[in-house]
């Protein structure tokens, strides 16, 4: 059922269609909404970290070792992705014009590709610290397959949960290798979900043919201030016959423990 003004009675951006609005910001970003989400109502967010050293087996009655917590604080800022458009008072009154969906489309075409732009590459300030800049480098080899593995296989060892981790990639880098045949014509890769070995991929249009990240998405978090909002005002288009509409959230990313979370895939030269 279409989303209009008469469905709350002339309330036009009630909680719900904001709600909606900010699900389909998030929804529309692959690499956004692939990780674990943390909303919050602060401008900054702490992660605690620590590398806890010493334990030890001990006898019966042995004095126990002293552990060392190497403690420390990882602290992100989130950051406002905001825009505006004007929108026909034809259309607001139009009670079959489902602008809710509209409106939704238009935060996934637009919004949606430049929250994963500032998640993955942002460089701090008024954009998020992006992680492809603190993801530790994998060397891989001439086998693209070979080399997604191994590095799932580092990030395991390095203490990364094997089930979360996923790769992410362009599509056309996606679409290659699970296009690949042996010497008898026949499909490399058997199905329609894209796996390689152990790993799931997920296409990123963001990412260009070259880059290629593994994340261990339960420890990378996509942090989400609880304040998104969706606005309208006439009087700056009155003339016109027109509403302004404004759309803004704030968000950001973190990975503190970015050694087991994280490996950006470099082909070698």
């Amino acid at each position: 059922m279409p989303i209009t003004t008469e469905s709350f009675d002339g309330a036009f951006w009630p909680d719900e269609v904001t709600a909606t609005i900010a699900l389909a910001c998030i929804t529309g970003a692959p690499f956004a909404r692939s990780l674990t989400a943390l909303p919050t109502s602060k401008p900054n967010t702490a992660f605690p970290t620590a590398s806890p050293t010493g334990f030890d087996f001990v006898g019966e009655g042995q004095p126990l070792p002293q552990v060392d917590l190497n403690d420390s604080k990882y602290v992100v800022a989130t950051c406002k992705l905001a825009g505006t458009f004007s929108l026909s008072n034809e259309s607001l009154d139009d009670a079959d014009s489902d602008l809710g969906g509209a409106l939704g489309l238009a935060v996934k075409d637009a919004m949606s590709p430049k929250l994963d732009e500032g998640l993955l590459f942002g460089s701090g300030g008024d954009e998020p610290e992006g992680v492809m800049d603190v993801a530790p480098e994998f060397m891989g080899g001439a086998d693209y397959r070979a080399d997604v593995v191994l590095g799932w296989a580092e990030m395991v060892d390095a203490g990364a949960d094997p089930e979360a981790i996923i790769a992410f990639a362009s599509a056309s880098v996606i679409g290659w290798e699970l296009a690949r045949t042996d010497n008898e014509g026949r499909p490399i890769h058997q199905g329609t979900t894209p796996m390689l070995g152990p790993v799931r991929m997920v296409a990123v249009p963001t990412l260009s043919a070259g880059q290629t990240l593994l994340v261990d998405t339960s420890r990378v978090f996509l942090v989400v201030r609880n304040d998104f909002q969706v606005d309208f005002s006439g009087h700056e288009k009155f003339s016109s016959d027109s509403t302004v509409a404004r759309i803004r959230g704030r968000f950001s990313i973190a990975a503190p423990h970015s050694a087991k979370s994280l490996r950006k895939i470099t082909a070698a030269s």
